[in-house]
This record gives C-alpha cells, structure tokens and sequence, in this order.
C-alpha cells in the first residue's frame, strides 16, 4: 500500500468517526447571552427606524404639499415652512405614537403622555428651527428655489429627527418598546 493511499484511508476514517461523534455545544456565556440581547436591540431599532421612515414619507408628503400649496399661492417661505411643518408634525405625532415607538412607561397614563407630548412639541421645534434656518442659508445664501431647498433640507433632518425622538421624545425610564408596525 502506498503512503498516498494510507493517508487516504486514514483521512476518510477519521472524517467518518467525527461525523459520527455528538458536537458539543458550547455552554452560553453571559457574553453570548448580551450579544444576543444586543441583537434584539439592533432589530428593534431597525425596525423603528423603517417605521419612522414609512411614516416619515407620509409625514413629507402633508408638509410638502401644505408647502407647495402656500408657495403657489404666494406666501413668503418661511411662513409656508411654519405651517407645513406644523401638519407634518401633527401626523408624526400621531403615527409614531401608535407605530413606531409603542412603549409604556413608568409614568403612563395621563402625566406619561403630557410629558411625551411636551417633549414632542419642544423637539420638533427645535426640529422646525435647524429646517428653517437650513432652508433660509439654502434659498438666501445658495439660490436654490424653494422646493429644491425644501427637498434637500428634509433630507439631512431625517436621522436627527428620529435620533432625538427615539432617544428623548419617546424614551421613558423603563421602556416596553415593541418596535415595527407588526
């Protein structure tokens, strides 16, 4: 027999011997156990996030056409900006109340949502500041029209927007956060 053919037959004996042997599994660690919570908590956030912007879309939809709608009628900007993002804010509210950040807390009830409406409304208006001011330096300074201006200011408001809802408008101090709109 030659060497060539013993470590064939060698190899293909030990290959069905492990085959054959129960694998052992690893006992989880607490390390595993956080790394497994961590990934719940990314899926959750994922899923918020998606639900943020489906409902940010329509959100977008009512602000921009409040907003086109007091253009054509020749409001000045910043006061069709004001009105716009105030229907927009109201659907927001709403929405994500019911889908995105379905959560509970400590303090549910009446005096919960008080103060998660008082965050809302404190938020979105430093929310409607940055936007304005954005919109202002895009049309003013840049000499982008409205619409174009009004375009890519939403755009770079997006990911603030849910960062600081998720994070303070809708956070409580023990969270029971379903996420999605499942």
């Amino acid at each position: 027999m030659s060497p060539r053919t013993a470590r064939s037959i060698l190899s293909e004996s030990f290959k069905a011997i492990q085959s054959r042997r129960p694998k052992k599994r690893a006992p989880k660690t607490t390390r595993s156990v956080q790394s497994s919570m961590s990934d719940q908590a990314g899926n959750r956030s994922i899923k918020q996030f998606v639900s943020f912007a489906v409902i940010g879309g329509l959100n977008t939809l009512i602000d921009m056409a409040v907003f086109t709608l007091l253009i054509v009628a020749h409001t000045h900007y910043s006061i069709a900006q004001v009105a716009a993002y105030a229907a927009g804010m109201l659907n927001s509210y709403i929405m994500n109340s019911v889908f995105t950040f379905r959560s509970e807390t400590a303090e549910s009830g009446k005096r919960g949502g008080a103060k998660r409406m008082l965050r809302f409304v404190v938020w979105n208006l430093c929310m409607l500041g940055v936007s304005l001011l954005l919109l202002i330096a895009a049309a003013e300074w840049l000499g982008l029209h409205e619409l174009i201006g009004k375009a890519i200011v939403t755009l770079l408001v997006v990911a603030l927007n849910f960062y600081g809802s998720k994070r303070w408008v809708f956070a409580g101090r023990k969270p029971v956060e379903t996420g999605g709109m499942s």
